[in-house]
């Protein structure tokens, strides 16, 4: 799920708001790895659980008479080790406890993604319609009221000001406010699990404490995910040429993931022929931007075949050891990915033996460039 909306929120917001799909991508990776592990912590602690009920059934409690070590060992092994009963109670209430937190995450998590999704849409299909500043206005809200819970929050919580009625009113009505919010409208059935943890915090630090230290595990987990995931895209794409670093995607016969391809790509890194295809992905977000790139799309058939091919080569460019190629392009859908793009063949011809460059850039309202080095290498 995390990797489909991933490839949904490159494929279709453009380079500026990609740090929102950033945030919404990444908060459920984090959602997913903390939701995993307190799944495995409360298989973990239900099993043994499970054990200890069985046990008390046949061995009600500890026995000195019938113990197979002696009885100063036992007695004193005996005044370290918790009563079976009490340890069946603890046990228990951390697996109870560990299901609720991560429901109470998701949910928070569910209902935020669905909110900014939602002001997503809003925004790019008003955006050539409204003023900006308006368009503004919700996050702005959402901002303003996060702020004054967390300061009222804060303020509410200070021993001087627990007992001042106009303070903690003012703290329930801005919780209230910025739950239903946060929360959606399942907000009331969120802040009774959040109130029973609030409310019980002094009596069951150790099941808070579980919590925390299952939700630092996720978080590392999520941190190691994330870097084998296309999430750091959201944050790195190619804006400028990278001149340092090259990647396994920028060649056919080296991309091994085959799930979407973000970058140009040529058949190989090491070329013998005299010709090498090229493959430049068409993301959605570019289609949205053709009337502005390329005038007001024709009405008719073979106008638009025309317009659209113009047009691909109007914000297309390429740049092979720093001389700029003129290439004729086609349609093309990637076998590989189902990805749609524009494909043309690079004529190698009379390239010496040795290291080459090519450079590929979009030139849109936000531009993007890679930077593609090869081999050639003619066999004799």
């Amino acid at each position: 799920m995390i990797d489909w909306a991933t490839i949904i929120a490159i494929d279709r917001l453009p380079p500026s708001q990609y740090i929102v799909g950033y945030g919404i991508v990444f908060l459920g990776l984090l959602a997913v790895s903390i939701l995993t592990t307190m799944f495995i912590v409360h298989f973990l602690l239900r099993a043994y659980w499970v054990g200890l009920v069985g046990l008390n059934s046949v061995f009600p409690d500890y026995s000195i008479e019938d113990s197979a070590y002696s009885e100063i060992y036992t007695r004193k092994m005996l005044s370290i080790l918790p009563r079976l009963k009490k340890t069946i109670k603890d046990v228990n209430e951390l697996s109870s406890v560990i299901f609720s937190s991560a429901f109470f995450m998701l949910m928070i998590y569910v209902n935020f993604s669905l909110v900014i999704c939602l002001l997503l849409v809003l925004y790019n299909l008003l955006l050539d319609r409204v003023p900006q500043i308006i368009l503004y206005f919700p996050v702005i809200l959402f901002g303003v009221l996060l702020v004054l819970s967390i300061i009222i929050s804060v303020l509410a919580n200070v021993k001087a000001y627990k007992e001042n009625e106009p303070i903690q009113n003012w703290y329930f009505k801005v919780s209230k406010w910025s739950s239903m919010i946060m929360m959606g409208p399942l907000y009331v059935y969120m802040l009774q699990i959040s109130m029973t943890f609030g409310s019980n915090f002094k009596k069951k630090k150790s099941l808070i404490g579980l919590t925390i230290a299952t939700i630092c595990i996720g978080f590392i987990i999520a941190m190691v995910q994330f870097n084998n995931s296309r999430i750091p895209y959201l944050i790195r794409y190619e804006s400028t040429v990278d001149t340092i670093r090259s990647k396994s995607e920028f060649y056919a016969d080296r991309d091994a993931a085959h799930e979407f391809l973000v970058t140009p790509q040529i058949d190989h890194d090491i070329i013998e022929s005299d010709m090498t295809r090229l493959f430049i992905p068409i993301f959605s977000y570019e289609k949205k931007m053709f009337n502005n790139i390329c005038g007001a799309e024709p009405e008719t058939r073979d106008e638009r075949k025309k317009w659209f091919f113009d047009c691909y080569h109007n914000y297309h460019l390429i740049v092979l050891d720093g001389d700029t190629l003129t290439q004729t392009f086609r349609k093309y859908n990637l076998p590989e990915t189902g990805q749609f793009g524009i494909i043309t063949y690079l004529d190698l011809e009379g390239k010496k033996n040795g290291g080459h460059v090519l450079q590929v850039s979009k030139n849109l309202k936000e531009s993007v460039a890679w930077e593609i080095p090869f081999q050639r290498v003619r066999r004799r």
